[in-house]
């Protein structure tokens, strides 16, 4: 078989789960402004698409072409062109799917203007607005002004003078101001998008009615240019890149479909976009901003959603009773508060003298950085890694790093060429007690409100005492000089064990059901694209082995190939939360292995970053993480199955199972038994 037939091209499968998200929002069941939720999403990612792909994609063409003998991992000479394509039906498809809920919002008498003109009822209130509140924002650039360099995926004007020809460039100031303006009469709620107030108004203040505007938007290449080696601080080098990123490469330009062909080409000489992909969009761009679309009506949305709080004992400190017991946090379904809790009490605790942990995208307001700030003043030894690698927060996480290490808390920046993505933290005590935090998500209290993750606050010495090993590597900033270095057996580390223990794992199973007992792998991801642990899992398949996998984005693997794949069967869950967290179960003979963890199977995982997985070594939690997976793989509502060719298929509503609901429900009625059985005892 060529590795065509083994493997699904990844950027054509991330592009199937976008299209996933874009078809919520055609679903009767999503809640009429929650459909626009999903295609902000849809749009956003787009964008980020488009920022670190497509530059992927343009540079892997232009290389094939050069040398057609050329190899490059994931691309071929035709990947380009098959997004292009991709991406312009969903485009067609977010169009149709927007103008449905628009009609739909009406019905509500909420009238969203798109693609009309201002209705004269409120005509004279958003002249106010344009007069008195967008007109101070305007900035109107000559097109001969060569200081004038687009901002990354702002929005802008190009106006052109019916009579004169003339060009200048407006900005549409949504990066300063809301993207729309609301009011309400008699009628109803009104939203307008500041574009069209802008397009109505301005050609009075400049005395010239002869006007054409033409939107467009420039995206330009998000990959920081970082070298295998950093000399003085590297948090200084990261920001010099970050002030360059909206320099970078173009890799989109985007314009409304009425832009007279003169006027792109030049465009695209004057801005240098020659070697970016032109493309025609809709009159209006920068859809992610419907993540604030203003309008919020309760019965129009989700229900409110109240998280668990779990029976926690407030007389009594959380480390004595996770001494006694391990305890598994599984947000957004539960509480957040015991993690905080976990820091909270570490920073005035006097038996804590030491804390260590990784932040990899940390809360713009975090109560848990503010914790450990508090513990250094506190006088405890605080150790933080910041990975500032963390695309798109880099500047955050450098804002965060130097508020604590102003505090005394001793700060260790990113690992060259190496990303630190473990979600992990150790709590020493005297009496040489330990205490962990181990996690499939960020340590962002804002973040595990929307993701499903999981959390493990344990004392087990298996763990910490493995985590304690990390933690004391980490300083080193450096790549491990051998996968031996250092010896874990339980903890599954990437740049240490991570991979062989995954492949030993399988090759357990597969031994076991061709010794005829009834063997199977359970595996929930974001994404799977290693082509090795792929192909073990091929094997494992051909040998009996019946696999269920949960792959929310990109997956590689072909499943329900003949002779190939016909025992794996994959499904994909886009719903109210953002599935987010891994689990690895292996069943075989009369044992069963449960792990959690923060690594995906991606290259970039397994060989550019450091991840952990962690067993379950309580049964009763390990029992619990399974009956939530197969509480998911029976989903025949949100779920969808994929093909051997990455796309979704419908599965055939049975029961019509809602498994983001019914893992509330379990949840909910797990710890009304626990509540009763306290109250009783």
């Amino acid at each position: 078989m060529t590795k065509k037939d083994l493997y699904i091209n990844r950027d054509i499968s991330w592009l199937s789960f976008n299209d996933r998200v874009l078809d919520q929002a055609g679903r009767k069941e999503v809640p009429l402004l929650e459909k626009l939720q999903f295609l902000a999403i849809f749009s956003s990612n787009l964008d980020e698409f488009y920022r670190v792909r497509m530059p992927v994609l343009m540079a892997g063409k232009k290389i094939i072409k050069q040398n057609p003998q050329q190899l490059i991992p994931n691309i071929d000479i035709a990947t380009y062109k098959k997004a292009s394509k991709f991406i312009h039906k969903q485009q067609e498809k977010f169009g149709f799917l927007l103008t449905d809920i628009i009609q739909e919002l009406a019905k509500e008498s909420i009238f969203f203007i798109y693609n009309q003109a201002i209705p004269a009822e409120i005509n004279g209130l958003t002249a106010h607005y344009f007069f008195n509140t967008i007109a101070s924002y305007l900035q109107i650039i000559p097109i001969d002004d060569t200081s004038f360099f687009p901002d990354n995926n702002q929005l802008y004007f190009a106006v052109e003078d019916e009579n004169t020809g003339a060009v200048t460039f407006l900005n549409i100031p949504s990066n300063y101001i809301s993207r729309f303006f609301t009011c309400e009469t008699n009628s109803g709620k009104y939203v307008v998008l500041i574009d069209d107030i802008i397009k109505a108004f301005l050609p009075t203040v400049i005395r010239n009615l002869s006007l054409s505007f033409y939107s467009f938007k420039i995206t330009r290449d998000a990959e920081l240019n970082l070298q295998d080696e950093f000399e003085g601080d590297i948090a200084q080098k990261i920001e010099a890149e970050l002030n360059k990123r909206d320099l970078g490469y173009a890799t989109r330009f985007l314009y409304q479909p009425n832009l007279p062909e003169r006027l792109i080409e030049r465009l695209a000489t004057l801005f240098d976009l020659r070697k970016s992909s032109i493309v025609e969009g809709g009159n209006y761009h920068n859809l992610k901003d419907l993540f604030s679309f203003p309008i919020k009506i309760a019965e129009l949305s989700y229900p409110k959603q109240l998280q668990i709080n779990k029976n926690q004992n407030f007389r009594e400190s959380i480390f004595d009773q996770i001494d006694r017991e391990d305890l598994l946090i599984c947000a957004p379904y539960e509480s957040f508060d015991p993690i905080l809790r976990f820091f909270n009490e570490a920073a005035i605790d006097p038996t804590v003298d030491e804390i260590y942990t990784t932040l990899y995208r940390i809360a713009g307001d975090s109560r848990i950085a503010q914790a450990l700030a508090t513990a250094a003043k506190n006088g405890k030894r605080v150790n933080v890694f910041v990975e500032l690698k963390a695309r798109f927060d880099e500047a955050n996480n450098i804002h965060w790093a130097r508020l604590m290490k102003e505090q005394g808390v001793k700060i260790t920046y990113s690992i060259p060429n190496l990303k630190v993505h473990a979600k992990i933290a150790l709590v020493k005590r005297q009496a040489g007690l330990q205490s962990a935090l181990l996690g499939t998500g960020n340590l962002n209290e804002k973040t595990a409100k929307v993701y499903t993750d999981y959390f493990l606050i344990t004392s087990n010495k298996l763990l910490t005492q493995e985590l304690n090993l990390l933690f004391e590597f980490l300083p080193a900033r450096r790549k491990p000089h051998n996968p031996n270095e250092l010896s874990f057996k339980h903890l599954l580390v990437a740049q240490f064990n991570l991979k062989l223990t995954f492949l030993e794992l399988i090759d357990k199973a597969i031994h076991a059901a061709q010794a005829g007992a009834p063997t199977t792998i359970k595996i929930k991801l974001n994404n799977l694209e290693e082509e090795s642990l792929i192909k073990k899992l091929y094997e494992a398949s051909r040998a009996g082995v019946r696999l269920e996998l949960l792959i929310r984005g990109i997956c590689r693997l072909k499943p329900q190939v003949p002779e190939l794949s016909e025992n794996i069967t994959v499904k994909r869950i886009v719903g109210r939360y953002l599935e987010h967290g891994r689990i690895f179960i292996f069943q075989y003979q009369t044992q069963t292995l449960v792990y959690l963890g923060s690594s995906d199977w991606m290259n970039r995982n397994i060989y550019r970053r450091i991840e952990t997985c962690f067993p379950l070594l309580d049964p009763k939690l390990a029992h619990q993480i399974q009956e939530m997976f197969d509480i998911q793989f029976s989903d025949d509502t949100e779920a969808t199955s994929l093909n051997d060719k990455g796309q979704n298929q419908a599965i055939e509503t049975q029961h019509k199972n809602v498994s983001q609901q019914q893992i509330l429900d379990y949840l909910k009625a797990k710890w009304n038994r626990i509540s009763i059985q306290l109250s009783n005892s």
